[in-house]
């Protein structure tokens, strides 16, 4: 929403400046009246404009994301925003006012009409109203004053003045413009667009007046006669709106038609200049070399061994007829070369930069996964980039995007804990039971699944996907090394850790969580630090007897507050353990703990 307001605000503001400097002065009032609604209409209608254009770069070949879709998302334990209910209240009241003055002022009109006398007028209804008004317009409806009306004190300049109002609909124009009023209020460059408008129709009635009568002074007095009238309901085209000089010198301004026609083409770059800043994203899209692949290597005979050691080969061969299910071992070295070639690289250590961390809060731009669960955006600001050990992602092609995750790049983040359970030795040793092969010929593959002759993808056991090089280039290789159980949905087991998310029933501490803040305050040590306040955040997994493993400090505010705030989770009671389906789990929990120091 902010993103929104202030794209909007921005096109808005410049587009009204460049009407201001190089338009309103001009003599070119029907085109500044389709400028000023196309610019409110622009910059209203641009935030939801995006244009992606891919731009190809050649890199060597990379793998796309190692992803574990376990379901769910981390949940960090969350503050109630009293602030942000407040200001939400703050704006539905003020907005439901407005609206119901805005509905209020056209009943009135329409009431004014059904209980005054009315006369037909050219094409517009003359209402005779018994109060003194001075003449103006609501839709195609004048209201004047009767007794002024039945002594014909009403000078043919002013009905010339309203029968423009009412041939050129400019009260639609002012019910467009108030209506993004009320839903805008708190904006005030509406505002200033309203005055422009009306300014600009009132020059447009101004003019017409000036070609019929001809009698510009005689105008400009009878103008400045009416000042002083009561001005009318704020819906409606009134006479002496802004009777000012700039009134006065537009009717007497003659603007050369070059200069005209010059600033109207110079508008074209300006718009285009905008479309292109706010709606066109340029996105790089890796082109793979045949360069050696970066997620996988062709494995020496010992490491290959080591690493299929035990696994069951499942294969369907279907351009050589071949089908086999037998253990690694019983492998012959012709057939471990030609479906098992690869071995998966060592995961290095890398972190991101804190100017690629901050692009990943993104949550337009990026999906991410934090320790293979899916995870919104903002619990990046739990942690920091050092916290992050390794990180991998790729770029999403528009038909491989999902409505859950629709954004173009994909990342996953795993920390210190994560990295040393599962990726520090995940080249040394296959963690399925089971390998499943299918190789088919290309050419009988089906229309809506189109072969990739240079790569071949897998499927880990926990449904990581990566890339290999070709083995023959006319096969594609499916679903390798995806693990087959005997279960199509087995019971959770003791290596699966939930989020909370996921399960039935949450964890939960004996007494509840007042108990517990209750006893991190009694056994928490604050640091003697004066002043210091703050919150550290601690993540744990609450095991399926309910005690406390793998505690750890995603962010602190120093002092020591991160190591005991570890020490005392420790100390913690068993808790209730979560469930699901019936059946205890193991859960990931995370929470903040307020600091404040005694004289602070």
């Amino acid at each position: 929403m902010i993103q929104y307001l202030l794209t909007s605000t921005i096109a808005a503001t410049i587009l009204l400046v460049v009407y201001q400097l190089f338009l309103e002065k001009e003599k070119m009032h029907r085109f500044n009246r389709f400028y000023l609604l196309l610019s409110l209409l622009f910059s209203l209608l641009i935030p939801f404009i995006s244009i992606e254009i891919i731009e190809e770069i050649t890199t060597p070949a990379t793998a796309p994301i190692p992803m574990n879709f376990s379901g769910g998302t981390m949940v960090i334990a969350e503050e109630t925003s009293y602030l942000e209910q407040i200001v939400w209240g703050i704006y539905i009241l003020v907005t439901a006012i407005l609206v119901f003055r805005f509905i209020r002022n056209i009943v009135a009109f329409y009431q004014l009409k059904k209980n005054n006398a009315t006369l037909s007028f050219q094409n517009a209804t003359l209402v005779l109203l018994k109060e003194a008004v001075l003449p103006h317009t609501f839709m195609n409806t004048i209201f004047i004053n009767e007794a002024e009306y039945q002594e014909r004190k009403i000078e043919k300049e002013l009905f010339a003045h309203e029968m423009t109002h009412v041939n050129q609909k400019h009260t639609l124009d002012v019910l467009f413009v108030e209506l993004i009023k009320t839903v805008f209020w708190f904006n005030p460059l509406f505002l200033l667009y309203k005055k422009a408008i009306q300014l600009n129709h009132e020059f447009l009635a101004d003019e017409k007046v000036v070609q019929s009568y001809k009698n510009i002074p005689f105008y400009q007095s009878l103008l400045l006669s009416k000042a002083s009238c009561n001005p009318p309901l704020y819906l409606a085209s009134n006479l002496n709106f802004q009777v000012t000089k700039k009134r006065f010198l537009m009717m007497s301004r003659n603007s050369s038609k070059k200069m005209i026609l010059s600033k109207q083409l110079a508008l074209l770059p300006i718009f285009t200049a905008l479309f292109c800043y706010f709606c066109i994203d340029s996105v790089a899209q890796v082109q793979a070399t045949k360069a050696t692949n970066t997620k996988y290597t062709t494995a020496t005979s010992n490491d290959r061994d080591a690493y299929y050691a035990g696994v069951l080969v499942n294969l369907i061969d279907k351009k050589r007829n071949i089908t086999f299910s037998k253990k690694y071992e019983a492998l012959t070295l012709e057939e471990k070369n030609r479906y098992l070639p690869f071995t998966p690289k060592k995961y290095s250590k890398k972190s991101p930069t804190k100017a690629e961390f901050e692009d990943f809060k993104n949550s337009k731009k990026y999906a991410i996964w934090i320790d293979d669960i899916p995870a919104n955006n903002s619990h990046l600001e739990v942690y920091s980039p050092d916290k992050i050990v390794y990180f991998t992602g790729s770029f999403v092609h528009k038909n491989a995007r999902s409505k859950k995750f629709p954004q173009p790049f994909q990342y996953n983040f795993y920390t210190e804990a994560y990295y040393e359970k599962n990726l520090k030795n995940a080249h040394k040793k296959f963690a399925g039971k089971s390998i499943d092969i299918v190789l088919s010929d290309s050419k009988r593959l089906p229309k809506n699944l189109k072969p990739n002759t240079e790569e071949e993808s897998l499927v880990s056991p926990n449904k990581k996907l990566a890339n290999l090089n070709p083995v023959p280039k006319t096969e594609t290789l499916v679903n390798l090394l995806r693990e087959t159980t005997k279960e199509t949905n087995p019971p959770p087991t003791n290596d699966v850790v939930f989020n909370v998310a996921g399960i039935t029933e949450k964890p939960e501490f004996p007494g509840g969580m007042e108990k517990f803040y209750k006893f991190v305050g009694n056994n928490f040590q604050a640091p003697t630090e004066p002043n210091l306040k703050g919150k550290v955040y601690v993540m744990f997994i609450i095991e399926k007897d309910g005690s406390i493993t793998n505690v750890s400090v995603l962010r602190d505010i120093g002092h020591g507050t991160g190591e005991e705030a570890m020490r005392v989770i420790k100390l913690s009671p068993k808790w209730i353990p979560a469930q699901k389906d019936g059946v205890p789990v193991r859960v990931q929990y995370s929470l903040p703990i307020t600091i404040m120091s005694s004289n602070s």
